[in-house]
């Protein structure tokens, strides 16, 4: 665990944004996995079934907070404004990330965020290879647009 214990409060804060909420679902994102460690068939797959624990320990528990549809929170991003302007690009990939749907969203994190491979993506997110090929397509085509229009930086 401690060895992507870096990765999971990453994605955990990709999906909701705020400390408190990254610190509950990465905590039970890791014990779900210690509690089902033996459900786990092949160990050269525990990074993706991890990722998928995490996915739906998050999706769980922004809907049971009501935070599905999360509203921009400029104070999520005061740590990372202060540096410079390579971060401000940054935060507006972030923010387009944040607009796109979660089938999107789940597939950009776990492609560009976690570098993983789309055949891995398949599996955690338990959709056909092609889907995912089209999600990235769709939610990449979404994202330069946001970004080309200028959206994001109002």
């Amino acid at each position: 665990m401690n060895i992507y214990f870096d990765r999971l409060c990453k994605e955990a804060y990709m999906r909701c944004k705020y400390e408190e909420d990254v610190k509950e679902i990465v905590q039970e994102t890791i014990y779900k996995a210690y509690r089902n460690i033996s459900s786990l068939k092949e160990p050269q797959y525990f990074k993706t079934w991890l990722s998928r624990i995490l996915i739906n320990v998050a999706n769980d528990y922004l809907r049971k907070k009501g935070m599905v549809d999360l509203e921009l929170d400029e104070k999520a991003y005061i740590k990372e404004v202060v540096v410079e302007d390579r971060v401000e690009i940054k935060i507006d990939l972030y923010n387009a990330i944040d607009t796109l749907e979660d089938k999107y969203k789940d597939a950009i994190i776990l492609r560009y965020i976690n570098d993983l491979k789309i055949e891995d993506i398949s599996k955690i997110l338990d959709r056909p290879i092609n889907t995912i090929k089209t999600h990235l397509r769709k939610a990449l085509k979404d994202m330069k647009k946001l970004l080309k229009e200028g959206y994001l930086n109002e």
